[in-house]
């Protein structure tokens, strides 16, 4: 009889922690407080930065130089932006709460002009402006909760701890499978969009975006990979398209750009 309480309870968190982003329309749920956020970014910096070899000089300058750049064109220009770039053989690139972006050297090696490199900085601002990592924190912390809840219900009904571990297991790869992953793949693909449009705004082609995914699809040709239902990011193409039919709005931003 207790299950019959979980669903009102999970449906009292959720509208309670639901906001509606000003930016994309999307609701989005959300229970860490946008005043956190920099003081969540700036000790997850700090951690980061006592645990890895971070690259100095000209190549971490020309990335704060777009970065502050594109950041300055978002719908945050407050935040306290921080642009580092990571001393490790990496193809990626990661935003933190409050404005914290790392390139790895890798990433910036494979870019062959300033325009691939600003559409993969637009797209990290874009996370950290969007507070796509409250996002996933909040959805992951309420995820246990509800978890934890259903295996002491389970245990509580059935009387047996080991049917309660295993509904608790199977409750976290369903809702790995089919709620957190695919809001990732919905994060990423807003990332792109608003991205790709701070990039223009702030003077940087933004064809260079379609440029970077369809060498990004180029260099996994082959490599096989894991199933896109099961994956973390949209599919190269989906990218490319999505791209592709929104780039007349892209372009007119970028003109607008070039005028001013």
């Amino acid at each position: 009889m207790r299950f019959r309480f979980i669903a009102p309870i999970a449906a009292l968190l959720t509208i309670a922690c639901t906001e509606t982003n000003t930016i994309t329309g999307r609701d989005q749920f959300l229970m860490i407080p946008a005043s956190q956020d920099a003081a969540l970014g700036l000790e997850a910096m700090k951690e980061v930065k006592q645990s890895v070899k971070l690259v100095k000089g000209k190549p971490a300058e020309r990335v704060a130089r777009i970065g502050k750049r594109i950041a300055a064109m978002s719908d945050r220009p407050d935040m306290p932006w921080e642009f580092v770039v990571i001393d490790e053989d990496v193809l990626n690139a990661w935003a933190l709460p409050g404005g914290k972006i790392a390139v790895y050297k890798k990433m910036l090696d494979m870019m062959e002009s300033d325009d691939q490199l600003a559409a993969v900085l637009g797209h990290e601002i874009s996370h950290a402006v969007l507070r796509h990592g409250a996002e996933s924190l909040s959805r992951a912390q309420a995820q246990n909760m509800a978890i934890a809840g259903l295996g002491m219900a389970v245990g509580a009904y059935t009387k047996s701890g080991e049917t309660a571990q295993l509904a608790a297991t199977l409750a976290g790869v369903a809702a790995q499978g089919f709620v957190a992953l695919p809001h990732s793949r919905a994060m990423e693909l807003e990332a792109d969009d608003i991205g790709t449009r701070y990039m223009a705004r702030a003077g940087y082609d933004p064809r260079a975006a379609v440029t970077l995914w369809q060498k990004m699809q180029k260099m996994k040709e082959g490599s096989g990979g894991q199933p896109q239902w099961l994956s973390t990011h949209p599919t190269d193409q989906q990218r490319i398209d999505r791209l592709s039919a929104k780039m007349g709005d892209y372009l007119a931003e970028y003109q607008r750009a070039k005028k001013s």
